[in-house]
């Protein structure tokens, strides 16, 4: 297995919409491929993390350096791995803001314009201590190993997991309303994929928004 690591910038401003979409084709394909990872996105920037079979992360990574939609494409690591760091996620997702750096103490100097491919690729410290304070929400596998010990314990942070990832999903949801009614309504489109991530949100047991790819 390898895990590969890139950055880059939107090519135009990505949507709350075009969010939702990209994490609902992750949900709905990445279990098939094997893949799980993490994304962060945050000043028109993506930094993320993708980890499996060797040929399906190559394939998917070069298919998103292709994508038209992103520029300053750059790969900083790619590993040959042992074990997965997040094992328990087809993708998670964090929007970075500058409320959630104020909690990294390895980033007391960072700031959001700080998130760019330019100044992350000249500071893996900043990269490494980005991905383990999001890795820490998405088993981190010693937090895992230990955990293993108390089966309530794994529930309960298994759900609230989930719960942090159906809040991000529910923020999207919200801004994309507001965005598409202040260009003058819905479209049939976008009024299918809201029904589909309020299901989700519903469901107690949708901590990876399985249920996307019933309803889409």
């Amino acid at each position: 297995m390898i895990r590969i690591t890139y950055l880059s910038e939107e090519s135009t401003p990505w949507t709350p919409r075009m969010l939702l979409d990209l994490l609902r084709q992750c949900h709905l394909n990445n279990p098939d491929l094997g893949l799980t990872g993490l994304l962060v996105h945050g000043n028109g920037s993506f930094l993320q993390t993708i980890e499996g079979d060797d040929d399906a992360v190559d394939t998917l990574v070069a298919k998103i350096a292709r994508d038209p939609r992103h520029k300053n494409f750059r790969i900083l690591r790619r590993e040959v791995i042992q074990r997965r760091l997040y094992g328990g996620w087809s993708m998670g997702f964090q929007r970075l803001s500058e409320e959630m750096l104020k909690d990294v103490p390895e980033l007391e100097n960072f700031v959001l314009d700080d998130f760019n491919p330019e100044y992350l690729s000249e500071n893996p410290v900043a990269v490494e201590s980005l991905l383990q304070k999001h890795r820490s929400q998405h088993w981190d596998p010693l937090l895992r190993e230990l955990d293993a010990r108390d089966n309530f314990i794994i529930e309960l942070r298994n759900a609230l997991a989930g719960a942090r990832q159906r809040n991000e999903m529910a923020g999207l949801l919200i801004e994309s309303v507001i965005e598409s009614a202040s260009n003058g309504g819905l479209d049939p489109a976008h009024v299918e994929l809201c029904r589909a991530i309020l299901a989700s949100l519903r469901s107690p047991l949708a901590p990876d928004l399985a249920g996307l790819t019933d309803a889409l």
